[in-house]
């Protein structure tokens, strides 16, 4: 039995190996923009947000929602979006003290390259690794988020 436990976690320091990878590629090598990476997230958030909702703009606290950030985390980062002329923040007709976020030309160029650019990448991945293989990749990273999500929620109690 405790021989059987021991050949379970034998790769326990190649799976430690490997997540560390990942916090080292740079996902953004080919970014022709100067905008740091998490600029970039948002820029795409707004897109599909809006694309998918139907709404013309989100507010911050939908783009905070969807990033699992604080308020303030992307307050931050729009008010540089603002200032750089790739985001406006709107007035609601009916409550002046809510504010929503929208793309401009500019920030809609950019996210539309950036989720180009992201779509190249997988496609190239699914290539690289075949469709059944990129089939069990997703169902094991779902995995992996599931159990990410349910020890952070027991963390929490």
């Amino acid at each position: 039995m405790n021989e059987d436990r021991k050949d379970k976690y034998d790769n326990i320091d190649e799976l430690m190996a490997v997540f560390q990878q990942f916090s080292k590629i740079n996902w953004q090598k080919n970014n022709p923009t100067i905008l740091k990476p998490s600029e970039i997230r948002v820029l795409v958030t707004i897109k599909l947000g809006t694309e998918k909702s139907g709404k013309p703009v989100l507010t911050i606290s939908d783009i905070s929602k969807m990033h699992k950030v604080t308020s303030p985390t992307i307050t931050q980062m729009v008010n540089s979006l603002l200032a750089q002329g790739y985001v406006v923040r709107t007035s609601d007709a009916l409550d002046k003290r809510v504010s929503g976020i929208a793309l401009t030309d500019k920030g809609e160029r950019c996210a539309d390259a950036a989720v180009d650019r992201i779509r190249d990448t997988f496609k190239g991945m699914i290539d690289y690794l075949g469709k059944e293989r990129s089939e069990t990749l997703i169902e094991l990273l779902n995995g992996v988020y599931h159990y990410f999500e349910e020890i952070n929620g027991q963390l929490e109690d």
